[in-house]
């Protein structure tokens, strides 16, 4: 109501409001998208509406384990993002000492330790590493080189790798391997994993780019119609949280919802301030 009526005053001096659209999805612990939006606040949708949960500014990027939340703040000027988590709740944000010069862009969380992918740029090639924190030693951890999106459930580490040549999809324990290539080939763009242990692939197709893994035949299959997927995540293995057009004015996407089971998707409306 306090949203509405404040939008309603700034309609009468002319200003209006701007819809903000998800720069960044995550499923929370009730079953319903986290977001961050186009200006950097962070916005929970309690079942009919968005809670702010911070202001803009805040975060570039989300992962909600649990009862935790798990940022990546804005860069600073020298292009580096600090790693915060805090309850879901609210509460005294916990900041985690720095990857410099590697810079993280990425974050997921294992249980109560952030997961990150971080780069290190060198003077012919630039490293994409995913660090995991240890809150028994208080250090990040090098646990897998070369990663260009994560997806952490159950212990379990879903990564696409770097490298392209027969498929790029990949899952191991977070902390150590064997690692499993899940082919035939497919080069994927984002990818999720589920409770179930599986895989969900978006490649960077514009039309019906998700797959899911047929474990009866060992195969790639096509997941559900959508437009692009710009981010993903799932909520154990029961829903499906995407990004896709239409892209908002101001910056950012349109947040749906698909559920794994009963099928359909479901658009949700966006904060308007």
């Amino acid at each position: 109501m306090k949203t509405v009526l404040y939008c309603f005053l700034v309609v009468v001096f002319l200003t209006g409001c701007a819809t903000h659209g998800a720069m960044k999805v995550a499923s929370g612990l009730n079953g319903q998208p986290w977001i961050v939006t186009n200006d950097g606040s962070i916005y929970a949708y309690n079942g009919s509406g968005w809670d702010q949960k911070e202001a803009s500014s805040t975060a570039d990027d989300l992962a909600v384990c649990g009862a935790f939340l798990t940022i990546l703040t804005k860069a600073d000027s020298q292009g580096q993002r600090t790693v915060k988590s805090r309850s879901v709740l609210g509460g005294a944000w916990t900041t985690y000492p720095s990857l410099n010069p590697s810079k993280a862009n990425k974050v997921a969380c294992d249980g109560y330790e952030p997961v990150v992918i971080a780069t290190l740029p060198l003077t012919t090639t630039i490293i994409k590493a995913v660090y995991k924190y240890s809150n028994t030693t208080q250090n990040w951890d090098l646990i897998l080189n070369g990663a260009t999106d994560i997806s952490i459930m159950n212990g379990y580490l879903f990564y696409l790798s770097t490298t392209t040549t027969n498929g790029n999809v990949w899952n191991r324990q977070v902390n150590s391997g064997p690692d499993t290539q899940w082919g035939p080939p497919l080069v994927a763009h984002k990818i999720a994993g589920d409770a179930n242990g599986l895989p969900w692939v978006a490649t960077n197709a514009t039309s019906n780019p998700l797959y899911k893994w047929d474990t009866a035949n060992q195969k790639w299959t096509f997941g559900f119609a959508s437009g692009p997927v710009y981010e993903m995540d799932i909520q154990d293995y029961t829903k499906m949280f995407i990004l896709s057009d239409p892209q908002i004015g101001g910056g950012g996407y349109t947040v749906y919802s698909h559920d794994l089971y009963s099928g359909g998707w479901t658009t949700y409306s966006l904060p308007n301030y």
